[in-house]
């Protein structure tokens, strides 16, 4: 471990050599000014520049400072040890100034061996910089380079939370565990952060008791430190990863117990509405299925994006042999959807470069009314990618930086300085700006294939309705439907603490999630047959007066949540095919 600074003081006093310390002890740790042990170093410490721009700093008169540091670090040859002090001195100027990506770039001029105290203060201003320009990796990867030894007692949790992200952003998992695994419960929220990603990993490594107990760690923090504010949210992600991770192993019921501890009327909630829906699904449970997609379309969550839940919908419906209410539900969905697949083939259009496509992004946003409301809708969610999110965040910094280099400018004496720092800062801009905008790119034509993709399934549940209804129902499908009648269960009946409530196109705002739906299959006999038998006219009209979406939708009045038990422990193995926390199905 490296001495404290005031022994470091001390011992320059006693050594009469003039090492970068000597200058540390000149105010860094409000310490006072020490008397020269010998006539150079006297020279060096009562060098009248650095302790004036000490004193600026001190005194938080950043222009004056910038002004003086400017002009005088260029005058300081390489090996004078009174330069690293003065970049840093300058680096710090910019940071508290605003100008982050600035700062950063002065501080990788500040040279300071593995040994020398200013190192620690120079990483501590990495940190300071990435907590400003949350994932930059730049300073992530100039965090990496120092052993923690050499870091600040109180950010090493958090070092260690940021390279972990970085290591297995690269593909290093191993490296990224061994970051992660010390963190204690006493970082808090760093803790929380770091636990989750640890059982991010361990499902990606097929590790499935692992990362069952690292997200039952996130559960367990109540219990072990209490119930701060944040802490909501890293709760209902380890749910949301539960759920996943159960959903996986194919125990359904588990899942769905932590699906269902998913705080109501957040938007995790509503994720977890859909990804219950499959669950339910799963366990066969179809009036539930059905129940949750109700949900989903209803009025309260027109700015939410599912299109995945009309197909589902249109799917057990034809299974169930609602033919009529099938090619509503498909026809619907269609509608809405096929024109919004063009809109948004011709935003996509183009031979626009990455920069380019980043300012059409923007003009949008500016003029959102250019956009349907259901465009808007794929935009806003497409682009609420973390990843865009923080390139998106990282460009509005390097705009904010733009304009506090043209207020610099206005504001020092080292006008040249300055304006080469917004030269400078101008092509790094320009970088980001790239990449943000291939990166929105990119996520869009995602969007776009999936929209593709599901509007090729909705497509074929009408051709095989269509044929259905002439009597035309391949073994396959049959086969399907025959599953289905099996799993669907009859309508729930009026007792002490449930009512049924017919669905009359009204939606109550604190029973949604809890509706259940009549899922009793109308596929006759003759259906059921492996020869296809065609259906007459008569058969089709009285289809046709099949109830509504949502009919006798059960209305529960005093429903109460599971316990939070599993039914049993994990199997030993992860098949490979479910989706990975943190990730959709």
């Amino acid at each position: 471990m490296l001495p404290s600074l005031a022994s470091v003081c001390f011992h320059w006093r006693i050594s009469k050599a003039f090492t970068v310390v000597g200058l540390l002890c000149l105010g860094f740790g409000g310490l006072a000014l020490p008397a020269p042990a010998s006539a150079d170093a006297g020279k060096v410490l009562a060098n009248p520049e650095i302790i004036a721009a000490k004193t600026l700093v001190d005194k938080k008169k950043f222009y004056d400072a910038f002004g003086k540091l400017a002009e005088l670090v260029p005058t300081l040859t390489p090996d004078d040890p009174g330069k690293p002090i003065a970049q840093f001195l300058l680096a710090k100027t910019l940071y508290e100034l605003g100008l982050y990506q600035s700062a950063l770039r002065g501080l990788d001029a500040v040279a300071v061996g593995p040994d020398d105290p200013l190192l620690r203060e120079k990483l501590h201003q990495y940190l300071l910089i990435q907590r400003a320009v949350p994932g930059d990796l730049a300073t992530i990867e100039r965090l990496s380079d120092a052993a923690e030894s050499m870091h600040k007692a109180e950010d090493v949790d958090e070092i260690r939370f940021l390279l972990a992200q970085y290591y297995y952003n690269i593909g290093d998992q191993d490296k990224a565990i061994a970051r992660l695994q010390p963190v204690k419960p006493d970082a808090g929220e760093t803790y929380l952060k770091a636990r989750h990603l640890l059982g991010v990993i361990y499902v990606v490594k097929n590790l499935a008791q692992p990362a069952l107990e690292a997200f039952k760690d996130v559960l367990r923090f109540e219990e072990q430190v209490g119930n701060p504010s944040y802490y909501a949210e890293y709760r209902d992600l380890a749910n949301m990863s539960l759920g996943r991770l159960f959903y996986s192993i194919r125990q359904y019921e588990t899942a769905g117990r932590y699906y269902d501890h998913v705080t109501e009327h957040t938007t995790a909630w509503l994720d977890s509405l859909f990804e219950l829906g499959w669950t339910y699904f799963q366990m066969g449970r179809i009036d539930r299925v059905l129940g949750e997609l109700h949900t989903l379309n209803s009025p309260y969550f027109e700015d939410r994006y599912y299109p995945e839940a009309r197909v589902l919908e249109s799917l057990i419906l034809f299974r169930t042999c609602r033919f009529a209410e099938t090619l509503v539900s498909v026809e619907r969905f269609l509608r809405d959807y096929k024109p919004l697949k063009k809109e948004l083939d011709a935003q996509l259009a183009g031979q626009r470069t990455d920069a380019e496509f980043y300012d059409y992004l923007f003009t949008l946003s500016a003029n959102q009314k250019t956009l349907s409301v259901s465009l808007r809708r794929i935009f806003n969610v497409a682009l609420k990618d973390k990843r865009l999110q923080r390139a998106f965040a990282s460009v509005v910094l390097a705009n904010d930086e733009m304009a506090g280099l043209d207020k610099l400018i206005r504001n020092t004496s080292a006008t040249k300085p300055a304006e080469e720092l917004k030269a400078d800062m101008g092509r790094v801009r320009a970088v980001m700006i790239s990449e943000a905008g291939g990166l929105a790119r990119r996520r869009l034509q995602r969007v776009r294939e999936d929209l593709t993709e599901i509007i090729r399934q909705g497509l074929r549940i009408k051709y095989e309705t269509m044929k259905a209804r002439r009597g035309s129902i391949s073994e396959s499908v049959r086969i399907d439907m025959e599953e289905t009648a099996k799993a669907v269960s009859e309508p729930r009946e009026e007792d002490s603490e449930h009512v049924v409530w017919p669905f009359d196109g009204s939606y109550w705002k604190d029973e949604l999630g809890g509706y259940t739906y009549d899922t009793r299959s109308k596929c006759t006999a003759a259906q059921m047959r492996h020869s296809p038998v065609k259906s007459t006219p008569k058969d089709a009209k009285a289809d046709d007066k099949g109830s509504k979406s949502g009919d006798n939708a059960a209305k529960p009045a005093n429903s109460t949540k599971p316990a939070d038990k599993d039914a049993k422990d994990l199997k030993p193995a992860v098949d490979g095919k479910g989706a990975s926390a943190g990730e959709g199905k």
